[in-house]
């Protein structure tokens, strides 16, 4: 794997685990002892990508193509975005049974990686709305019985 790649690699874990920069920078900085990924040799990159497997991190499945990038394909934001609701909500990822069975009910396809831009929205809609739906229920208190 050249360095760009892995670099690559690293910074997908990164999102992956959804640190924020001063997380990922600490774990940088625990094992290499250095603060940023330019700065590390392509064996301390290598054995980064070693640890965040161990960790974890599936670096074939956060590759996996998303089924072409035509036009009306849902950009590479809006695909973090709603791996990162979906993660939130407790899905294992892009692939989970579950989150194809919310697209076949809010964008009418039968799994995400057919999405267009418009199903990709109504997608990320309707996870915000649960997410905040499950805040605000959470939240109050329940009413007792009299």
């Amino acid at each position: 794997m050249n360095r760009a790649h892995l670099i690559k690699l690293i910074k997908t874990g990164q999102r992956f685990m959804d640190w924020d920069d001063a997380t990922y920078r600490a774990w940088l900085e625990k094992h290499t002892g250095k603060r940023s990924c330019t700065a590390c040799s392509d064996a301390e990159l290598s054995r980064l990508g070693d640890e965040l497997r161990a960790n974890g991190f599936q670096p074939s499945e956060a590759s996996k193509p998303r089924g072409g990038s035509g036009p009306e394909r849902p950009t590479e934001k809006q695909w973090a975005f709603a791996w990162r609701l979906a993660k939130q909500k407790g899905f294992t990822g892009l692939d989970d049974p579950g989150l194809a069975t919310l697209c076949r009910r809010v964008a009418k396809v039968d799994n995400p990686r057919f999405l267009d831009k418009q199903g990709m929205r109504s997608l990320i809609i309707a996870l915000e709305r649960w997410i905040e739906h499950g805040k605000t229920h959470q939240a109050k208190p329940a009413k007792k019985a009299q």
